[in-house]
């Protein structure tokens, strides 16, 4: 009877179930309250523009595939959506939401159709084509350009050569003539716009280089100054005075005048003409004809 006992007990232990780690794994979840789902930001409400339909519509699928609404629930999608217009789309919705008319969609997809039949672009493509055209990048980064362009350009349906002449079209000067001396063949759209997104990287790099304080240090101290005509313009440090402006042009243009300093420097002061010695007009248009020059010993050479 013992040995029976003992066999009995060897046989109700090995009987017990080992559980593998997914049984494991599901017995944790069950009583952990079940996996956690992610929050969804609620959409943004809309106001009837056309051009930002889709950006709405768009939201609302990605918003009720993270709830769980991706399959059926379609009056419940309904009435959400509903809930979101305002301004022209709600004037639009009113009379169907009163049951004063009756609606002619019966399901999510009918309602999506009525919605861009109604309140839609147009011509999507077409618009989208005149859109590409008009497409500048400015001051954006070629990455931002590229999202606005990849975005207006699935509704243009452009094949790869249109839609790369459009969007070379729109970069800066500064990459055209990049991709113009290399005349680099793209596979596609996409590769077109990776290379202009790197190139402009290198770019804004080198950029930065020359912009260092040293190299504009360095760009500084080997700059010439000059004037608006040509002439030698010396650098003004501080607060230092280099004379009256009309003294000074008339020493970079060199006078020849049979005068000493002194009367030189009174001409100056005085605005008399520095041939003879008279107000009302310059050496150049003096009336006095050249005469015999005197040899003056006080005069110094220029």
């Amino acid at each position: 009877m013992a040995a029976t006992a003992e066999r009995g007990g060897a046989t109700s232990l090995e009987a017990t179930p080992i559980l593998n780690p997914e049984q494991m794994r599901q017995i944790i979840v069950s009583l952990s309250g079940g996996t956690r789902k992610a929050k969804a930001k609620e959409p943004e409400v809309y106001g009837g523009e056309r051009n930002k339909l889709r950006q709405r519509l768009a939201q609302l699928i990605v918003y009720y595939r993270t709830v769980g609404w991706q399959n059926g629930h379609d009056e419940v999608k309904i009435l959400h959506a509903t809930s979101l217009l305002r301004d022209d789309a709600g004037t639009w919705i009113t009379p169907y939401a009163e049951q004063r008319i009756t609606p002619t969609w019966d399901n999510w997809a009918g309602f999506k159709a009525e919605l861009q039949r109604q309140l839609g672009v147009i011509d999507a493509k077409g618009e989208a084509r005149i859109r590409l055209k008009n497409m500048k990048q400015g001051k954006r980064s070629v990455t931002e350009y590229w999202n606005e362009f990849r975005l207006v350009a699935s509704e243009a349906e452009l094949d790869d050569s249109t839609g790369g002449e459009l969007l070379l079209g729109g970069i800066i000067a500064e990459l055209q003539n990049a991709w113009g001396p290399s005349s680099k063949e793209y596979e596609d759209l996409e590769a077109l716009a990776q290379w202009a997104i790197r190139k402009e990287t290198k770019l804004v790099t080198v950029r930065h280089i020359q912009g260092s304080p040293s190299a504009k240090n360095s760009q500084r101290e080997t700059a010439i100054p000059r004037s608006p005509d040509g002439t030698y313009r010396p650098a003004n440090n501080g607060n230092q005075n280099y004379g009256d402006p009309m003294e000074l042009e008339a020493t970079r243009r060199r006078p020849r005048f049979n005068i000493s300093r002194e009367e030189f420097q009174r001409g100056i002061r005085e605005q008399l003409c520095l041939k003879c010695a008279q107000p009302g007009h310059l050496a150049r248009s003096c009336p006095k004809k050249d005469g015999q020059k005197l040899f003056n010993a006080q005069a110094r050479s220029w």
